[in-house]
């Protein structure tokens, strides 16, 4: 743990798209996420993608701006935030990335479709310098499409790991010499199941509710 941090990379992240994805013709992911869209005062302006946490929340990225029904932001100032969303029959299950592991990158886009980018987890951290949260997010090589942010990225058990918020320049910055992504095409970042599960436990105990810890434990 101590080399893992000794190592973490701190930059800021870029909106936009950093590789080629896929669309989705399948349909095979398309029912891990679902499409967010800003509400007044600038209503369907901003979108993004989420996922459903449980019965009754989902989460998304907190940089989407006026996102409806957004009960909790996560406490650090991470990129994170629940909101009330009732589950349309299920929701996934979730657990903990694994390092080297393969993964699917799924979300939105500009065309209003399933896009999907593939890649694997790296075991750097990536500390985001335009906010103060300092908390250490995780980084996979996935390709991402502006409209994927908030979307999951899926392992391949079909487990969520994590939410996609933005990706960090290999082209503007150089990682050559950075150990742990020096081999990297690209660095996406997300937000992974401990961040999300830590936030979830404080906003159960804002909420007092006497669901939390199935909720929680899940």
């Amino acid at each position: 743990m101590i080399k893992i941090m000794a190592c973490f990379l701190i930059g800021a992240l870029t909106a936009g798209c950093n590789g080629i994805v896929k669309p989705d013709l399948s349909r095979a992911t398309s029912d891990s996420y679902f499409l967010v869209f800003s509400g007044f005062p600038l209503p369907y302006v901003y979108m993004a993608s989420a996922v459903q946490w449980n019965e009754d929340y989902a989460v998304t990225t907190r940089h989407t701006p006026l996102i409806p029904n957004v009960k909790y932001s996560c406490s650090t100032g991470c990129d994170l935030v629940f909101f009330q969303h009732k589950a349309n029959g299920r929701f996934p299950s979730w657990r903990a990335p694994r390092v080297g592991e393969r993964i699917t990158a799924v979300g939105g886009s500009p065309y209003m479709m399933t896009t999907i980018g593939k890649g694997k987890v790296y075991p750097t951290p990536f500390i985001n310098t335009n906010e103060q949260s300092g908390d250490l997010y995780a980084i996979h090589d996935a390709p991402l499409i502006k409209g994927m942010s908030g979307g999951p990225v899926i392992a391949s058990d079909g487990s969520v790991v994590g939410i996609n918020i933005g990706f960090y320049s290999t082209t503007l910055n150089d990682v050559s010499a950075h150990p742990g992504v020096n081999t990297a095409e690209r660095m996406s970042i997300f937000v992974p199941y401990s961040i999300i599960l830590r936030e979830w436990g404080m906003l159960q105990a804002k909420l007092d509710d006497p669901h939390g810890t199935k909720y929680v434990s899940k």
